[in-house]
């Protein structure tokens, strides 16, 4: 309740400040070309900075787009799930932090926090314009100073230089799995506003089959210090291979010559499509993905339908690694064809709809509470940071990724190609491959991430984890995009 009070103030303040904006006569401060990302989309606009607020306004369509916007609308999407491009104020007084983002593995984004806990999500087409109006924005928020918000989302070894206390709060259980897991997300550059760079959170079972679920087992874990592609000894082996063949071919000096530098993987464990796969059935990402098939859904044999197929796909599909999204242990409505949405018949001739559960799960919100449980069980907590050293630490890149099999295509990672060097057809080509394939989230931490101390060793823990038969689901309606 406090949240949405805190929305709904935010809007009269935002329509009370645009007004006055488009009714003064003074210029912006300052007054910029960027994008505003949502999803898979980037709205071409110019963001204004004046004394009490920040505008966005849109460029105006073309005709292309406003012919592509009608027929999405004529489709089988409801017209109230495409959200047309419209000016946004945001009022610098309810601004709570401001991130330096990448976009497309250039460092040339921003991400507005607002005291309701919306934010926005902005890129530059170079990182100077990026660094002028961040400046700006902290001249003008004297909230952003006094909380250092540039020392917070910026330098090596982040996680350890400036926020130990947050690997302390989780290592003493003043934190659960499942925060921390997001607040590395936050650090490491991902955000619900970008598809390509949606926070990532791990497999943690690998029980699927059973009627019964016992968390007190260790044999129903997945194997945390491996990747999902080395989890299965037999494929994993056959990645290895094809890192070695590569290796072999691969000459830095040879220049255009060189080859492919070496890799494991030629999928990612978290890409816009994975995103799009499994949140099918809620919108927004109904609609982006009947927007990226054409106007209609995908084969049905390609859409999600079953968590235990997932992931025996995941276990034996050279191309598929994935790794799972936040909702799995929060939001049973992603389960669920509320909507009664057609997403047609298999070959197999089954008719798609919710999708099935593993057995111990009697309901979407049954999945959810055991899957919580597991996160914040005794067993996962012993074993979380070495999943964390392969995705936010000291196995994200280097020797250490190749001896634990976790290196991914090339162009995932940043740094790896200069988009800014490139004819247009090649940076088109590039851009498409880093929108759609996926990106490797900010390295945090370049030696091993400390382990969870043992739970008796920690005093008294103040959260709700530390009962896991008393969660609950966290109930969340699926929401139409937001118009804010």
């Amino acid at each position: 309740k406090k949240k949405e009070q805190a929305a709904a103030e935010e809007e009269e303040e935002a329509r009370r400040l645009q007004a006055e904006v488009v009714g003064s006569a003074s210029p912006p401060l300052l007054s910029v070309p960027c994008r505003l990302v949502r999803l898979l989309s980037a709205q071409p606009g110019v963001l204004q900075l004046h004394r009490d607020a920040v505008r966005f306004l849109p460029d105006p369509p073309c005709e292309a787009e406003a012919a592509s916007v009608a027929e999405d609308r004529s489709s089988c999407v409801e017209a109230s799930s495409v959200e047309a491009a419209r000016p946004r104020c945001w009022p610098l007084s309810l601004l709570d932090d401001v991130a330096q983002r990448r976009y497309l593995l250039r460092r040339v984004a921003l991400e507005l926090f607002l005291a309701s806990g919306r934010s926005h999500f902005l890129t530059f087409e170079a990182k100077e314009t990026r660094r002028r109006v961040h400046a700006r924005l902290l001249s003008l928020c004297p909230q952003l100073q006094r909380r250092g918000a540039t020392a917070r989302w910026e330098g090596r070894d982040l996680l350890e230089a400036r926020h130990a206390e947050l690997v302390d709060d989780w290592r003493s259980w003043r934190i659960s799995n499942f925060d921390y897991l997001m607040q590395l997300n936050t650090l490491a550059g991902r955000s619900y506003n970008d598809l390509t760079q949606y926070p990532v959170v791990p497999w943690v079972l690998q029980d699927y089959t059973s009627e019964t679920l016992d968390l007190a087992d260790p044999a129903v874990y997945r194997d945390l210090s491996k990747p999902v592609g080395a989890l299965e000894p037999e494929r994993a082996d056959k990645f290895a291979e094809r890192y070695r063949g590569l290796a072999q071919e691969y000459d830095p000096r040879a220049g255009e010559a060189a080859g492919l530098p070496p890799f494991h993987y030629g999928s990612h464990y978290s890409s816009a499509g994975a995103v799009l796969y499994y949140l099918l059935r809620l919108e927004p990402f109904t609609s982006e993905a009947i927007r990226l098939q054409g106007g209609r859904f995908d084969v049905a044999d390609r859409l999600f339908d079953s968590i235990p197929e997932t992931w025996r796909s995941c276990m034996s599909n050279m191309s598929d690694v994935k790794e799972l999204i936040p909702e799995f242990y929060t939001l049973p409505d992603f389960l669920r064809n509320d909507a009664q949405l057609p997403l047609g018949t298999m070959q197999a001739g089954n008719a798609l709809g919710d999708a099935h559960l593993p057995p111990w799960a009697a309901s979407a919100e049954g999945f959810v509470e055991l899957h919580r449980a597991a996160l914040e069980s005794e067993h996962v907590s012993e074993h979380l940071h070495l999943w964390i050293d392969l995705i936010f630490g000291c196995k994200q890149r280097g020797r250490a990724a190749a001896e634990a099999l976790n290196v991914f295509y090339y162009l995932t990672y940043e740094g790896a190609v200069s988009l800014d060097t490139l004819g247009p057809q090649q940076r088109e080509a590039v851009e498409a491959q880093i929108l759609f394939f996926g990106q490797t989230p900010t390295q945090l931490l370049s030696r091993p991430h400390p382990r969870r101390r043992r739970r008796e060793a920690s005093g008294p823990q103040p959260q709700m984890f530390s009962r896991p038969d008393a969660v609950r689901p966290y109930a969340w309606p699926p929401r139409r995009l937001a118009g804010g």
